[in-house]
């Protein structure tokens, strides 16, 4: 039976109230991702490949770091702290589709970790990385991966595609924006 990825973070469901610079959080990684849409629609028709930005590909040391930032998120989540994942989120950070502090984050981290205290991560495809177009230094980060969790008899393992948002300035490389979708037909659950 698959299993969302909702279905096992068990984040908190209440409501918060949001102040007005959280609201600017949500409101810039809203215009962020619409942003995006037509550079994902932008498929040729004879072999349905996206065009990459240039912009990265022109700058191969901030594509190269990007790439280590959120390869190095994912495999971190095999830790069993998760400070480890932390270090690589802003203070603010739009985190499965809440707007979120750096500790609120980390606390949803630490609750998928209590669910499913063995993970295993292990990147499928290198990673997707483009400029997000009017707002320098964010970019899009897009990979895929194979995980694993395990908890005593409970088995959980799949395909999921993770998208960050990346802000890279003087002051480094931070993840200001994290979501994911399980790749359809991928997920196994079983229970021994």
């Amino acid at each position: 039976m698959p299993i969302g990825h909702k279905d096992f973070l068990f984040l908190d469901r209440r409501r918060p109230w949001i102040s007005g610079a959280e609201f600017r959080c949500v409101l810039l990684f809203s215009v962020l991702l619409t942003s995006l849409y037509p550079l994902a629609a932008a498929e040729t028709e004879a072999g349905h490949h996206r065009t990459k930005q240039p912009s990265v590909l022109e700058k191969p040391a901030v594509a190269s770091e990007l790439a280590h930032v959120v390869a190095a998120f994912i495999t971190a989540g095999e830790q069993n702290d998760p400070a480890v994942r932390g270090k690589y989120l802003g203070s603010k950070v739009f985190y499965y589709g809440h707007a979120r502090t750096h500790n609120q984050a980390v606390k949803a981290i630490a609750a998928l970790y209590r669910r499913w205290p063995q993970r295993q991560f292990a990147l499928t495809e290198s990673l997707d990385l483009f400029e997000i177009p009017n707002h320098r230094g964010i970019y899009r980060a897009t990979a895929v991966y194979d995980y694993k969790f395990e908890n005593g008899d409970e088995h959980l393992s799949g395909k999921s595609k993770m998208t960050c948002v990346v802000e890279h300035d003087g002051l480094g490389t931070r993840i200001i924006g994290v979501d994911e979708k399980l790749l359809n037909g991928s997920t196994d659950y079983h229970s021994e």
